[in-house]
């Protein structure tokens, strides 16, 4: 990989490497207007913010609110849309995730491998969740760092660099809530790093740990108490998402979904976990191993969440993985390269390369395999943009399709601009779709149907439309019809203009008047 007295050693040389990395593996993939339709979902929320609005009462969802703080300030940089965010990602935050992995390693020859194998392998899977700005992407940016400041036994007694560990633990946490599966490999490793057992110091390196982790919280707290969101923010980020998350799945699906997501990424990934088992004995301390060790342990779980296995769940795993096989991996590459050290060069290389061929064909073909591809989002937007009433208020869409919304640029009249469990009983990623499969009745709610009336008639919106007549993501389990005050509202006030692929398109009526 490189010699000791290479240039590669300067940090900033490294850091420039791991920048021009980052952009060339997620180049292909940077101008793709949609890669999943969590980030459409992100994107509006960021759009909300960015117009003054307050998050969990003019927009919900279960994730915490710096995902869409970090969405806002992708587009505060870069412009508008998602090329900003992947901007974001690309020039930023994989490449400092990358320099962390690096900094645990002192920037030594093991710390460039790290970095490396981060970037390659974790752009080395489906777009669709390795290449989309994802939350659990962004929230390893600041565990990365709360690893980077505890390289050795002697940092992690340093009570400053304990609670800023912890600090950056709590900012992850607000970016996604499995940052908190973390927690315990840190402990772990502050336990043992006292080999005389000073049980004293091991308590306070804990309660400084707990004090970092819980100010950035305690912030986020009273800023939603000040704006009157903080029923709302606890319902959305942790009773909402631990009822998803406990939610049942059939065996048949999970073990499906294992098949189809789990079973490939442990293929892919197999020579880190491989490397990772040569690297135990090759770790400068215990505190070194026993952390890395933990992390990869702790992240395990997080990927078996409610057994939907999506690959961004996987995510979570790459960067322990990184950095467990970097030990073993930068002996392996010493010259001259034995056959293990060419086989750790060429299967990531082959895999980035035959991941970025399949996605773009998957993303860029004709195939159309995903439904963010479908052309029917673009012509929905490009069919508003050409109504009289076009900019004169809001919309709403009934369905789970964000993708408009991002498309057509107008503002959700609704809170509710991926009406999940509350509303209709659907669960996202829920392939099941026989009836009677599953009862989700009781997960509906009557009081947030109240909320979502009372936006429509404070905020009501020019279109209206309804996706379940195209069947977009299942949504043709949920026609209007069934949802009387809805199907009451559209047909009173509103009339069909427009079948889009099939997307209804409701006008209000007598708006061409002014």
């Amino acid at each position: 990989m490189t010699s000791e007295g290479d240039t590669l050693r300067s940090p900033a040389a490294r850091l420039v490497l791991f920048v021009a990395l980052a952009l060339l593996t997620r180049a292909p993939f940077l101008t793709i207007p949609i890669l999943d339709l969590d980030e459409a979902a992100a994107l509006v929320g960021s759009r909300v913010l960015l117009d003054n609005g307050t998050l969990y009462v003019d927009f919900v969802d279960n994730r915490p609110p710096l995902l869409y703080h970090l969405y806002a300030l992708g587009q505060t940089l870069f412009g508008q849309g998602m090329l900003a965010v992947r901007l974001l990602a690309a020039l930023c935050v994989l490449p400092l995730t990358a320099f962390a992995a690096s900094a645990f390693y002192r920037h030594d020859r093991r710390g460039l491998v790290a970095g490396v194998l981060y970037l390659v392998y974790g752009a080395a899977f489906l777009a669709h969740d390795m290449h989309s700005v994802s939350a659990e992407l962004l929230m390893l940016l600041p565990l990365s760092w709360a690893v980077a400041l505890l390289p050795g036994e002697g940092e992690a007694r340093q009570p400053g660099r304990v609670f800023t560990a912890g600090l950056l633990i709590g900012l992850a946490v607000l970016v996604r809530q499995q940052a908190a599966f973390w927690l315990p490999a840190f402990v772990v490793a502050f336990w043992l790093a006292e080999r005389e057992g000073r049980t004293g110091r091991r308590t306070r390196q804990g309660l400084m740990l707990l004090a970092g982790i819980l100010l950035p919280l305690a912030g986020v707290l009273a800023v939603s108490w000040s704006g009157g969101a903080t029923r709302e923010l606890i319902y959305w980020t942790l009773t909402h998402n631990l009822g998803y998350a406990a939610d049942p799945i059939p065996l048949s699906e999970a073990l499906e979904r294992a098949a189809t997501y789990l079973i490939p990424f442990l293929i892919v990934t197999a020579p880190l976990w491989w490397a990772g088992w040569r690297s135990r004995s090759l770790f400068d301390t215990r505190h070194q191993r026993v952390l890395v060790t933990s992390l990869v342990v702790v992240s395990v779980p997080p990927a078996f969440m409610g057994f939907r296995f999506f690959p961004h769940y996987f995510i979570q795993l790459y960067l322990p993985l990184a950095l467990a096989a970097a030990p073993w991996t930068a002996s392996a590459l010493k010259r001259p390269l034995s056959r293990a050290g060419r086989a750790a060069v060429a299967w990531p290389l082959v895999l980035l390369v035959g991941f970025t061929v399949a996605n773009t064909v998957l993303y860029r073909g004709s195939a159309r395999i995903y439904e963010e591809t479908l052309p029917v989002f673009e012509s929905v937007a490009t069919r508003l943009r050409e109504d009289p009433c076009f900019g004169r208020g809001p919309v709403f869409v009934w369905g789970f399709a964000p993708q408009l919304y991002a498309e057509a640029g107008l503002p959700p009249a609704s809170r509710f601009v991926v009406p999940q469990a509350s509303l209709t009983g659907y669960v996202p990623g829920r392939r099941a779709r026989e009836p009677g499969a599953t009862d989700t009745a009781p997960l509906v709610r009557s009081d947030h149907w109240d909320l979502l009336m009372m936006d429509l008639e404070q905020r009501p919106p020019v279109f209206v439309l309804d996706t379940s007549p195209a069947g977009l993501h299942g949504w043709d389990r949920y026609p209007m019809r069934d949802f009387p005050r809805l199907d009451r509202f559209v047909r009173s006030g509103y009339r069909t203009v427009a079948d889009v692929d099939g997307v209804w398109i409701w006008r209000r009526r007598g708006c061409e008047a002014g």
